[in-house]
């Protein structure tokens, strides 16, 4: 028994070391790292495409809320164009402040305007008025960007808002009749009448007014009712005398004239400079509304009488500009070529977009002989046109 225990362990201690084991050959350990190595690279690939994916996306994102944050600030002005209170689609404008035989006159609101800017910064066509309106012109001269860019149109609305709405007989204390050389109101709300406002005063008949105010009206906005006496002096007005008498149920209203045009930032932003959208307010500084907004371009619909059907036309149009035809428009078209500041193209972004029907080519691209010259910034960078038809709600009935 003793001899047999021996032989087994001399047999036990005379056997390989590892043997009954298995293991990896070079080979199968060769083509285990190959295949990890190869799931590992497809994992990380799959990680990259999705990660570009989402900047796409995100990028795409923030380029529609651009798009759509410009065109519907834009359309809210323009509903309220040409907004005259009780008077309202049948008004004859006396604009006090640049006279009846100056540039500025007009026998109605003139509540909306376009105008073309050529891509050498002249001006496609005679304006429907002598010259530029002075907001425009502000906006044309604006520092800290060069102005209303090349190539880009620009929209002028103009409006105004009613003041002492709560107020169920008026904000008139005393008739103003035509020796008038004031306007004395029982409150100025929020104290938004200031020296140098431009304020309508209309009487539910044909005519209105429209003056500056020359006084400094006092208010406090600690107190409830601000009475007020308004002056319509000459310089700030070419005519300081009132030709139609007014009773206390007259109407008093804010005017605005609002520009909307595309400008130069002055900033950079990932190699690519910023154009934004701006609005410019009557004697205001231009604010910016929206970055990115890089060109506009517009077309009036205006109605064609004999036919009683509706053409879309250019701001510079010459049968929009003759007689009263600006009067005639019901509603505007908006085209904005918005582009992103993520670099999430592989190359740069060479393609023409049309902004309703006006190229707008890269740096490079042709540039037709009909076309306003405008061009957009390439780079590797997304871009869209955002387009809306936005119908007048204020529309002047003749």
């Amino acid at each position: 028994m003793r001899n047999a225990t021996r032989s087994a362990r001399a047999r036990l201690a005379q056997a390989p070391i590892g043997a009954g084991q298995s293991g990896l050959s070079l080979i199968e350990l060769m083509l285990s790292l190959a295949l990890g190595a190869f799931l590992v690279l497809a994992v990380v690939t799959v990680f990259l495409a999705n990660k570009d994916a989402a900047r796409r996306e995100n990028s795409l994102a923030r380029l529609q809320e651009s798009g759509r944050f410009a065109l519907d600030r834009m359309r809210a002005d323009i509903h309220r164009a040409q907004y005259l209170g009780c008077n309202t689609g049948q008004v004859f404008l006396i604009d006090m402040i640049d006279g009846p035989n100056a540039a500025g006159f007009t026998p109605a609101l003139n509540g909306l305007r376009g105008y073309e800017r050529e891509g050498n910064g002249a001006w496609r066509a005679a304006p429907p008025v002598t010259g530029l309106p002075p907001a425009v012109r502000r906006a044309q001269d604006a520092r800290g960007g060069g102005g209303a860019r090349h190539g880009s149109d620009v929209l002028s609305v103009r409006l105004a808002k009613r003041l002492n709405a709560d107020d169920p007989g008026g904000p008139l204390t005393a008739a103003v009749l035509p020796s008038s050389t004031s306007v004395s109101i029982n409150d100025n709300p929020d104290c938004a009448i200031e020296r140098d406002s431009r304020v309508v005063l209309t009487g539910c008949r044909l005519t209105a007014h429209l003056f500056r105010v020359s006084n400094a009206p006092t208010c406090s906005a600690r107190r409830r009712s601000n009475p007020a006496t308004l002056e319509f002096a000459a310089p700030a007005n070419a005519v300081n005398r009132i030709d139609t008498p007014y009773d206390t149920s007259a109407e008093l209203l804010l005017f605005e004239e609002a520009v909307w045009f595309v400008r130069d930032t002055g900033r950079d932003r990932q190699g690519q400079d910023v154009w934004a959208l701006f609005r410019l307010v009557n004697e205001g500084r231009p604010q910016e509304m929206i970055e990115g907004v890089e060109h506009m371009q517009i077309k009036f619909g205006q109605r064609v009488r004999a036919s009683d059907s509706i053409r879309y036309v250019d701001p510079s149009d010459a049968e929009l500009n003759s007689l009263d035809n600006y009067e005639g428009a019901i509603s505007v078209r908006i085209a904005l070529l918005v582009q992103s500041f993520e670099r999430v193209r592989n190359g740069d972004d060479e393609r023409t977009y049309v902004l309703i029907d006006e190229p707008v080519p890269g740096p490079g691209g042709a540039v037709s002989a009909d076309s306003q010259g405008a061009l957009h910034a390439s780079g590797p960078v997304q871009r869209g046109v955002f387009s809306t038809t936005v119908t007048l709600r204020n529309a002047p009935v003749f």
